[in-house]
């Protein structure tokens, strides 16, 4: 019989999606990293550095979340 699907499962497949989204923020970051105060591009370096640290932080919380808590070995269906 094939194994159930938790809640744990979804909830690391959403840190995964937050991951991705953190390394795509991080690269916004880094492709602006020469931007001078002041300019367009400054502000996307800056608010590309804060969503990727977000990112990192939500994609950490929700497998924390799916691998340390009970709630993880919960089954959806």
């Amino acid at each position: 019989m094939p194994e159930t699907i938790t809640l744990g499962h979804l909830l690391l497949l959403l840190g995964a999606l937050a991951l991705l989204y953190a390394l795509w923020q991080a690269s916004i970051f880094m492709k602006h990293a020469s931007a001078g105060r002041g300019t367009p591009q400054y502000a996307r370096r800056r608010d590309g550095r804060r969503y990727a640290v977000w990112g990192l932080c939500v994609a950490l919380l929700l497998a924390a979340l799916a691998l340390l808590t009970p709630i993880g070995e919960m089954a959806i269906a």
